[in-house]
C-alpha cells in the first residue's frame, strides 16, 4: 500500500477538463463507464493511478451511474488496498454528483452529502425545499404512470395557461413537453400516458436566466448572472442557438445575488460550484426554476474563465477535495475593469447524423467582442458519438454593455453556420 500521498476518487471524465484535475501529490483513481474508458487517450490514462470500468449503458440518461453504486463501492475498496483509503470523491458533472455524494456518505468523507445532492437533482424535492423556504416556485405536481386521470384533470383546471411536463431528474431540457393549455395536456395523457418520475408545472412567462459561481463555507466567492438569449428548450426542440448575456445593471445583479444566497442556504450547499436557473418575469419578479451543484455546461464556464479569470471547472475539483479556492477575493462580474458585460454563443448543429465539415460560413462577420472560440476544422467529422449538445461552434464575448454584447451574439448567430456532407461509417 502506498501511504505517501492521498487517494482521490474521480467519477466521470471528459478529456478537455484533465488539466483541471488536481493530480500533484495525490494518487487519483477514476470510475467511468466503458465507452468513455475506451476512448481516453493514452496520455490521459497514464495520469490516473487506477481506472475502474463501470458496467453502465452509454446513453443520455442522467441516472445510470447512480444505479451502480455497488460496483463503485467494490472498485474503490479494491483500489484502497493499493492506494490507501479514499480521502475525497470528486464529481464535476450532472450525472455523477449524486453517486459521488453516496460514496462520500458510505466512506465517511467530507463534501456535499446525499441529502443535498438529491435536492440538487430531483426537481420536485428541490422545489418543495424552495417553497418551504419562502422562495417563489412555479406551481408543480409530481406525477407518474399511476396518477389517476381525475388528479390530472385537477392539475389542468388549476393552471389557466401553458403546462410543462418534465422528468424529475433529467437536465438540459431533455424529455420536456410544453402544452398550450390543460386540454392539450389531458389529450396527451389520454393518448400516451404519463411516464414515471415526472412532474407537471405551470409555464412561467418571462426571461430564463442562469447564475453561475463559487460558494465556500456558505459565502459566495464569485457570481455571474446572465439572461438566456437562446435557451436549452429551443436548442433541443428547434435546433436554435444556445446563448446568454450577463446583466450590467447593478441593482438586478444584487437582487439575483440575494436570491441565489437564499437558494444555496435552503439547500445547505456550503462549498461547491453551482448553476442556478430562474425566471425574471415581466413584473420583475424572480422565480426559481432549478439548480445543480456543478459548473454550467455548454460554453458558460469557458466564457467565465476567458473573461473573468475564474475557472469553475477547477473550482469544482478544489471544492470536492476541500482545498482552498483560487478565487483570491470575493468578486463579481461588475468588478472587472473594462468589461461591462459578457456572453456566450453555442451554435446548434442541425444535422443529427454523422457528417463532415465542408465549409464554414459567417466568420467574416465575427465581431471584435469575441474573446474565445472553439470551431471545427474543415474535414472534421461530427456526430460520431451521442452528445448532450451537438454544436457547430462556440464563442465567448466581452463588451461594454449588455446591449452591445447581445447585439453581437445575435448577429453572429444569424450569420455563422457550417456546410456539411454525410459521413459514411464503415460497418464492422
Amino acid at each position: 500500500m502506498d501511504t505517501t500521498s492521498s487517494h482521490v476518487v474521480h467519477i466521470g471524465f471528459a478529456e478537455q477538463h484533465i488539466d483541471s484535475i488536481e493530480f500533484g501529490e495525490h494518487q487519483v483513481s477514476l470510475l467511468v463507464h466503458r465507452h468513455v474508458a475506451e476512448r481516453m487517450s493514452h496520455a490521459a490514462r497514464q495520469r490516473f493511478a487506477r481506472i475502474g470500468v463501470l458496467d453502465v449503458p452509454h446513453t443520455l440518461e442522467f441516472d445510470t451511474y447512480d444505479q451502480v453504486l455497488d460496483q463503485m463501492i467494490h472498485l474503490v475498496d479494491e483500489f484502497a488496498a493499493e492506494l490507501g483509503p479514499p480521502t475525497a470523491v470528486v464529481a464535476m458533472y450532472e450525472h455523477v454528483t449524486l453517486p459521488a455524494a453516496r460514496l462520500r456518505d458510505h466512506f465517511g468523507l467530507p463534501g456535499v452529502d446525499t441529502e443535498t445532492a438529491l435536492l440538487c437533482r430531483d426537481k420536485v424535492r428541490m422545489k418543495e425545499t424552495m417553497r418551504s423556504g419562502g422562495i417563489r416556485v412555479p406551481a408543480f405536481w409530481a406525477v407518474d404512470a399511476s396518477t389517476p386521470y381525475a388528479d390530472l384533470e385537477k392539475i389542468a383546471d388549476a393552471v389557466p395557461g401553458r403546462l410543462v411536463l418534465k422528468p424529475q431528474r433529467q437536465a438540459g431540457s431533455f424529455g420536456i413537453s410544453v402544452f398550450r393549455d390543460g386540454t392539450e395536456f389531458l389529450a396527451h395523457a389520454r393518448a400516451h400516458g404519463i411516464p414515471d418520475d415526472h412532474e407537471v408545472e405551470e409555464f412561467i412567462e418571462g426571461d430564463v436566466c442562469h447564475v453561475d459561481g463559487v460558494v465556500r463555507d456558505g459565502e459566495i466567492r464569485f457570481i455571474s448572472a446572465s439572461r438566456y438569449i437562446g435557451d436549452c428548450l429551443n436548442f433541443q426542440n428547434n435546433r436554435q442557438h444556445l446563448s446568454g448575456v450577463t446583466f450590467d445593471d447593478a441593482s438586478t445583479l444584487a437582487r439575483i445575488t440575494d436570491f441565489t444566497a437564499l437558494v444555496l442556504k435552503s439547500l445547505r450547499l456550503h462549498t461547491s460550484t453551482f448553476h442556478l436557473e430562474l425566471f425574471l418575469t415581466p413584473d420583475d419578479e424572480l422565480v426559481f426554476l432549478e439548480v445543480g451543484n456543478r459548473f454550467g455546461g455548454a460554453y458558460i464556464s469557458d466564457s467565465i474563465r476567458a473573461v473573468y479569470g475564474v475557472d469553475l471547472v477547477r473550482e469544482s475539483v478544489l471544492a470536492c477535495m476541500g482545498l482552498p479556492s483560487e478565487v483570491g477575493t470575493v468578486t463579481g462580474i461588475l468588478d472587472h475593469e473594462g468589461v461591462g458585460a459578457s456572453g456566450w454563443l453555442y451554435s446548434a448543429l442541425p444535422e443529427s447524423e454523422p457528417c463532415v465539415v465542408r465549409r464554414i460560413r459567417g466568420l467574416d462577420t465575427c465581431p471584435d467582442s469575441v474573446v474565445l472560440s472553439d470551431i471545427p476544422n474543415i474535414g472534421q467529422a461530427l456526430n460520431g458519438d451521442i452528445t448532450v449538445f451537438p454544436t457547430a461552434g462556440k464563442f465567448a464575448f466581452a463588451g461594454a454593455s449588455t446591449a452591445e454584447v447581445e447585439r453581437d451574439i445575435q448577429r453572429l448567430a444569424a450569420s455563422y453556420s457550417l456546410e456539411t456532407a454525410p459521413r459514411r461509417i464503415p460497418h464492422i
